[in-house]
């Protein structure tokens, strides 16, 4: 840059700095807390938007990664009676690292028709709090709003080892309520 172009920039008033400031950031948390319609999809569907970060059949576990563009809300992956909900104090570390298992979590399990699932929604570093929506004794209709994750997270979806085939791969994008995740080999669920 010239002298001239610097010595232009300089006499930019600070207002002008910080509005152009205050409506990035007015901006970043409407995307960050948005709240799509979504259509719900067959089988067992995501609970989260993100990336598939892990997939273990052996423990029915897939694993989803939020980053801070996806959705927030998450959703019930299938229908069913909530019989716990509760968020259990914890530690901030990264979302997406090993040492996040003692973070501050949403724990839910939920009765459903193939047996209980449950789901371990995580905070991460930046976010510090999930506002549930649901609570025990609740019926939930699938692809129903379980709660919001503040920033980034994860979530943990522990399904009936051989009641379900699960059905992506790590590196998946995926969305909630929408993305069929697993399916019941018998057919229930579609």
């Amino acid at each position: 840059m010239g002298l001239g172009v610097l010595a232009a920039i300089a006499t930019i008033p600070f207002e002008i700095y910080a509005s152009i400031g205050f409506g990035a950031f007015t901006v970043f948390l409407a995307v960050m807390f948005r709240d799509p319609k979504r259509t719900i999809g067959k089988g067992i569907v995501a609970p989260a938007d993100g990336t598939i970060r892990e997939v273990d059949p052996s423990k029915g576990l897939v694993s989803t990664y939020l980053g801070l563009r996806n959705v927030h809300v998450t959703r019930a992956p299938i229908p069913g009676v909530v019989e716990k909900a509760e968020i259990i104090k914890g530690r901030h570390k990264p979302a997406f690292a090993k040492t996040s298992t003692g973070n501050q979590r949403f724990e839910i399990l939920v009765r459903t028709e193939i047996g209980q699932i449950r789901a371990v929604e995580m905070v991460g570093a930046i976010a510090r709090r999930i506002v549930p929506y649901i609570e025990e004794g609740q019926s939930l209709a699938k692809g129903e709003k379980l709660s919001l994750i503040r920033f980034g997270s994860r979530v943990d979806l522990f399904l009936p080892v051989g009641s379900v085939r699960i059905m992506v791969k790590k590196g998946q994008k995926v969305r909630a309520g929408l993305t069929q995740i697993a399916e019941v080999p018998d057919g229930r669920l579609e």
